[in-house]
């Protein structure tokens, strides 16, 4: 039986992403960004899961307006969050959050769907118990 910790505080900063998969290219590319966060684990900052929203099929849609279009573009996304316990205002936080960032506009370049931009954003959190 497991042990329930009483009161459990933690300030954690999650970050999300909001990842474009409109064909196999981008899926793969999405794929290999979870190959990554599976790495984090392993890193001393307090990541222990992550989470992701369908990929087949995908459960939001995205619009954005290109310069000077007069229609939207619209994308398939999946979102995907993860948590650190690091605090929001740290600059080890901001490195990670950089080199996820990099992570991801490498693999979707990679897989020949270069982004102009990918949405990463971190939000303070509190968790307790």
């Amino acid at each position: 039986m497991a042990v329930k910790k009483k009161g459990l505080h933690e300030v954690r900063t999650r970050v999300t992403c909001n990842l474009p998969v409109n064909n196999i290219q981008e899926e793969k590319a999405l794929f290999k960004v979870v190959a990554y966060l599976n790495e984090l684990r392993h890193q001393e900052i307090g990541v222990t899961g992550y989470t992701y929203s369908e990929t087949r099929p995908v459960a939001f849609h995205g619009f954005w307006w290109p310069d000077g279009a007069d229609e939207p573009a619209h994308d398939q996304i999946v979102l995907c969050t993860v948590d650190y316990l690091l605090g929001s205002g740290s600059q080890q936080l901001s490195h990670k959050v950089k080199e996820l960032k990099q992570t991801i506009r490498k693999w979707y370049r990679y897989f020949g769907s270069p982004r102009d931009e990918i949405w990463v954003v971190a939000h303070p959190i509190l968790r307790q118990d």
